[in-house]
C-alpha cells in the first residue's frame, strides 16, 4: 500500500530483496531508525552539550555559551529537516572532507537526495557528518567528543567482565581452540559482559577460567556462520613471512575495544602477527566509534587499574605501541564517508593500498558489514565473495552480531527457519557471524552485476 507523509511517498513494506536498504519502505528497520532512533541521538547530543555547561565553561570561558546555543539550534533544524524527509545540503564550511562529501552528494541522482529516498547508508552516515560538521564550524567545541562519556561508561560497567578475561587470558597456549574462543569473545563483546555481570560463579577460579567464560556466554548457540578457523590458517600460513601485519578496522570502544585489545595480544605474543594496525575513525561516529583518544583512555583506566592482573595488561598494552607492534593507523575520512567499500580503490586508492599489505584486515561490527555488502539485500545465501563485488584488497574477515536485513553466506534455509522461529532475528542483535575470504579466491561471475546490484548511487564521485 502506498501512503504519503512528511512529503515522501513511503511504501508500507518490507525491503525488498535484491534492493538497497532505504527508509522509503516503513517495515525496514532503516525506517524505524530513521524515524525514531536518530531523532532520540541528536537529542541526546543536545542533553550532553547541556550537561557538561560547567565544565565548557570552566574550560573556555563564558564566550562558549554561544557556540553551545548555535550548535543546538543547528541540530533542532536538522531533526525537522530529517522528520520532514528534506534533501540533502552541501557543506560549505570548514569540514576537511568538504570537497569529497560535496562531490557525491552532486551525483547522487536527485530521487535519492532526501532521508527516507536515500540508501539508508547514505541518509545515515549524513546526518553523523553533518552533526559533527556543527561542531568542527564553532569557536571551541570543535574538538569536542559528545559521545565521549558513553563510551568510558561502557568500559566502566564493564569491570567484572574486564578482570575475569584478563585473568583468563594470561599465558594461553598457542592453539585455534584458544584462538577461536577469542574470535568469538570479541564478536560478543556487547553482550558477553552483560551475562557476565549477572552469572553466579561456584567457585573464584571459575572466574579466570576461559572455558569457564565462554559457556557462560553460550558463544555458539547464536553463530550463524563460524569461519574462525579460515582465519587462523591464513596467519599460520603467512608465519613464513618476515613481517605479518593485521589490519584490524575497529567498531565500538568501550569494552568491546577492550576485547580488540585481548585479541591483538594473543597474536603477537604467538607470532600470528609481527604487527596489528588499529584502524579507527577520525570524528565522533555512530555513538560509539573507536577515535584515537578512546584507544589512549584505555590503556590509562586499564594501567591504573586496582587489579595487578588488568593493571599489567594495560602496561603490556602500552610498551606494545610504544614498540609499534600496536599502531593506530592514522585515521582516514573514507572510514566516515558513504560510500560502500567496494569504490574504495577509487576514491581512496591510498587506503586500498595500506590494506593490501596485510596478510588479513579483520572488519568489525554492522556498519563495516553493510558497507562491505553496500548496504543491499542480497540473497541470504550469496557468498560473502560474491557480495564483496570485487573488493579483495587482502584476504579478509568480518566479525558481526545480526542488527539489520543486510547478510550473506547462511546454509539453504537457514533464514526462512529463523524467520519462522524469530521473526526479528534479523535486527536484535543476538546472532552473529565470522565470515572470511581469501584475496586469491575468485568467482568472475561475481562482477557481471545487474543495473540495480550497481546502482550508481553507490558509486563514489569522478
Amino acid at each position: 500500500m502506498r501512503t504519503s507523509a512528511n512529503n515522501s511517498d513511503l511504501l508500507d513494506v518490507a525491503t525488498p530483496r535484491h534492493s538497497l536498504l532505504s527508509g522509503r519502505f516503513k517495515q525496514s528497520f532503516a525506517y524505524v531508525a530513521l524515524q525514531a532512533r536518530m531523532p532520540g541521538i541528536m537529542q541526546q547530543v543536545i542533553n550532553t552539550l547541556h550537561s557538561n555547561e560547567h565544565e565548557l565553561v570552566k574550560k573556555h570561558g563564558e564566550e562558549v555559551w554561544k557556540d553551545i546555543q548555535v550548535i543546538t539550534h543547528n541540530i533542532e533544524r536538522l531533526k525537522r529537516e530529517l522528520s520532514n524527509d528534506r534533501r540533502f545540503t552541501l557543506f560549505h564550511g570548514n569540514e576537511v572532507d568538504k570537497a569529497e562529501w560535496n562531490a557525491f552528494l552532486s551525483e547522487l541522482p536527485h530521487p535519492k537526495r532526501s532521508y527516507f529516498r536515500a540508501s539508508w547508508l547514505h541518509a545515515e552516515c549524513y546526518l553523523y557528518r553533518r552533526l559533527y560538521s556543527f561542531f568542527e564550524n564553532s569557536k571551541h567545541l570543535r574538538n569536542f567528543d559528545y559521545f565521549l562519556d558513553l563510551k568510558q561508561e561502557d568500559l566502566r560497567i564493564s569491570e567484572l567482565a574486564i578482570t575475569c578475561l584478563a585473568k583468563a587470558t594470561r599465558n594461553l597456549s598457542k592453539s585455534f581452540d584458544n584462538f577461536g574462543k577469542l574470535v568469538r569473545i570479541n564478536l560478543w563483546s556487547n553482550h558477553f559482559d552483560i551475562q557476565l555481570n549477572s552469572y553466579y560463579f561456584s567457585t573464584l577460579e571459575d572466574r579466570s577460567d576461559i572455558n569457564v567464560l565462554t559457556s557462560v556466554a553460550d558463544l555458539d548457540k547464536r553463530l550463524l556462520v563460524d569461519e574462525s578457523l579460515l582465519v587462523w590458517n591464513c596467519l599460520m600460513k603467512a608465519k613464513s613471512n618476515k613481517e605479518i601485519i593485521v589490519d584490524y578496522i575497529c567498531d565500538n570502544a568501550g569494552f568491546e575495544l577492550f576485547t580488540d585489545f585481548l585479541l591483538m595480544e594473543y597474536m603477537l605474543d604467538h607470532g600470528l602477527a609481527t604487527q596489528v594496525r588499529m584502524h579507527v575513525k577520525a570524528i565522533p561516529w555512530y555513538i560509539s566509534d573507536v577515535m584515537p583518544h578512546d584507544v589512549e583512555w584505555t590503556l590509562k583506566y586499564l594501567m591504573d587499574h586496582k587489579d595487578e592482573c588488568v593493571s599489567g595488561l594495560g602496561w603490556k598494552l602500552k610498551r606494545l605501541l610504544a614498540e609499534q607492534r600496536i599502531v593506530i593507523s592514522p585515521p582516514s575520512y573514507f572510514w566516515t564517508g558513504p560510500q560502500a567499500y567496494f569504490v574504495m580503490v577509487d576514491c581512496s586508492i591510498g587506503l586500498y593500498k595500506l590494506l593490501s599489505q596485510a596478510a588479513v584486515a579483520i572488519f568489525k561490527g554492522d556498519l563495516n558489514y553493510r558497507k562491505l555488502l553496500g548496504d543491499y539485500i542480497w540473497d541470504s545465501t550469496e557468498e560473502f565473495i560474491t557480495c564483496l563485488r570485487g573488493f579483495r584488497p587482502t584476504n579478509m574477515c568480518a566479525m558481526r552480531t545480526v542488527k539489520c536485513e543486510v547478510i550473506c553466506g547462511l546454509s539453504e534455509g537457514t533464514a526462512d527457519r529463523l524467520l519462522h522461529t524469530d521473526p526479528n532475528w534479523m535486527i536484535s542483535g543476538t546472532y552473529g557471524v565470522i565470515q572470511y575470504t581469501d584475496s586469491l579466491k575468485c568467482k568472475c561471475e561475481c562482477l557481471h552485476l545487474t543495473a540495480s546490484c550497481m546502482d550508481k548511487s553507490l558509486m563514489c564521485s569522478k
